[in-house]
């Protein structure tokens, strides 16, 4: 009797287990796009030309040229291009009713007032230097670790939207440093895509010797996946590599590339180490621009979860798309206006009526080389299914009509334009072909 109350209790465990378990897979798979488009970019990477070149060798250069201009650019600035009122503007959205720190609450007009007070922008700009990055970091729009919220009433605010992130800062990235605080712990600096305020441990500065050794090498890596940790060749942990990141390169062994990193004096100047970066996770740049290899860095980063501002050194919708194309050496401003409307040929399609706009995307669209917009959020072109256009993007959820306003999707995913449509709650006025102001082709036809 015992035995077939044991055995009974056990049948109902497991199949309330396996009741759960269905549950959450369900929850797990958002949308319906999720279950019948293929998560997989091989599956969109024509075999026949996979191999080709998309631009001449020339062309490349050219960008490589153009884009390490862009790169060392800060290091050529004399003065702070950052105006106060910008500094200082961001600051204001301490004083918005809804916003909240980390616990919640209203943050204290004595904290914002001490905050102020260290900031010293009274004296701005107080202290100009070039510097470089010594770790990877954050660019923060306040000087504080300290994160900013407004409310948390529903999945569009909040967590994890911490408004004093503005992105993610790669170690081994030249910066200028314009300002200081009174504490001398933050400093403020511009860098070649962004500006924001930074620790202080975070950075070194460079001196003309420094500068001309980094600039004078000929050769450069890009990072072609995620998460793996950098270290000296003596061993000595530095920092993760993560796509995107650029080194210049001494040599190149069987195992390694040998790569020039920025150390930390004493006094806080740099000075130049030595690191290693295994093989198969960089490559010489320019990366030769072929389907094949654009398919292999989206690859690496699909079903990456997104990161509000890069926060946690994962990546939003604009971070995923110029951390894609760095390899490759075209160079993309960070935010996806910007992307949009400088990052190629802009086309303004606004004024097209919804059916208009997919028949133009997929006739006029450049697979993987072509970027959708919209205000708040931008997309790569990868192709069509069945007169569809399919986009790969990182997306942290779709707008509904209930009271939690977002269906959470929260990861770099292949979708078409009318993700969720499928969705009861779903509000249809913000579906994303209505919304498409304008399509970019990063590169001429060839």
């Amino acid at each position: 009797m015992f035995s077939k109350n044991v055995i009974l209790i056990l049948i109902i465990c497991l199949s309330l287990a396996g009741c759960k378990s269905k549950d959450y897979l369900t929850d797990e798979v958002t949308i319906e796009d999720l279950l019948t488009i293929e998560q997989d970019h091989k599956k969109y990477i024509t075999a026949s030309k996979q191999n080709k070149l998309i631009i001449p060798k020339e062309y490349h250069r050219t960008l490589e040229k153009k884009y390490r201009e862009k790169f060392l650019s800060p290091w050529n600035s004399k003065k702070a291009s950052i105006s106060k009122n910008t500094v200082k503007k961001q600051f204001n959205k301490l004083q918005h009713k809804d916003t909240v720190g980390e616990n919640k609450k209203k943050i204290s007009e004595s904290w914002t007032q001490k905050l102020k007070k260290n900031a010293n922008l009274n004296k701005y700009p107080n202290y100009t230097k070039r510097g470089i990055t010594i770790a990877n970091t954050n660019l923060r729009l306040l000087p504080t670790h300290k994160p900013i919220f407004k409310e948390f009433s529903d999945n569009s605010n909040g967590y994890p939207f911490d408004n004093n992130q503005n992105s993610k800062l790669p170690a081994n990235t030249p910066i200028l440093i314009t300002h200081i605080t009174a504490d001398n712990a933050w400093v403020l600096v511009e860098t070649p895509f962004a500006f924001g305020w930074v620790p202080i441990r975070d950075i070194a500065y460079t001196g003309k010797k420094f500068m001309r050794a980094f600039k004078t090498q000929k050769k450069y890596i890009a990072i072609t996946k995620d998460d793996f940790g950098i270290k000296t060749k003596t061993g000595t942990y530095l920092y993760q590599g993560f796509i995107g990141m650029t080194f210049p390169i001494t040599q190149k062994t069987k195992q390694s590339f040998e790569i020039i990193v920025a150390r930390a004096s004493s006094t806080r100047w740099a000075y130049i180490d030595k690191a290693r970066i295994p093989i198969p996770s960089a490559k010489r740049k320019p990366f030769a621009l072929t389907n094949k290899n654009i398919g292999l860095i989206c690859e690496n980063l699909i079903n990456q979860p997104y990161g509000w501002g890069e926060l946690y050194y994962n990546r939003d919708c604009s971070a995923m798309i110029r951390d894609l194309f760095a390899p490759f050496s075209i160079w993309l401003p960070r935010n996806s206006k910007a992307q949009a409307k400088h990052g190629g040929v802009f086309i303004d399609i606004s004024q097209m009526e919804e059916e208009q706009k997919e028949e133009f995307i997929i006739e006029n669209g450049i697979p993987y080389l072509t970027l959708l917009w919209f205000p708040g959020h931008i997309m790569l072109y990868i192709g069509e299914k069945e007169n569809k256009s399919l986009i790969f993007h990182n997306i942290w959820g779709l707008r509904t009509k209930d009271k939690l306003k977002r269906k959470i999707i929260g990861k770099a995913v292949i979708t078409s334009l009318k993700p969720g449509e499928e969705l009861p709650n779903v509000d249809d006025s913000y579906n994303f072909v209505k919304r498409l102001k304008g399509m970019t082709l990063l590169i001429p036809r060839y």
